[in-house]
């Protein structure tokens, strides 16, 4: 499949883009040259066969820790930073109103 000029510019046209002919024959050749590497892609892959879904072509594990439940820090390190505080508590301005 061959993209012309006149195809770019129609979709240009339906997206309002303005478009100098150098950007378009640029388009009209990138695309082109990725209509023929999926056409590529569809000679040399032969999906016929049972070939089972991936979500990724190379084998992945979690690499994520497990979750698990575990003490948090204590109130006092935490809030040893925090410019107000209120009790075991971060104060804040109130930024909702009655």
């Amino acid at each position: 499949m061959s993209i012309k000029d006149d195809k770019v510019k129609y979709v240009a046209r339906l997206a309002r883009l303005k478009l100098t002919d150098q950007e378009v024959s640029l388009i009209a050749r990138q695309l082109d040259g990725i209509l023929g590497y999926v056409d590529k892609l569809n000679e040399r892959l032969d999906i016929s066969k049972d070939v089972p879904p991936m979500s990724h072509p190379h084998a992945a594990s979690n690499p994520f820790r497990e979750d698990k439940a575990r003490p948090s820090a204590p109130s006092e390190a935490v809030l040893s930073n925090a410019p107000q505080k209120k009790g075991d508590f971060f104060k804040v301005p109130r930024i909702i109103e009655e």
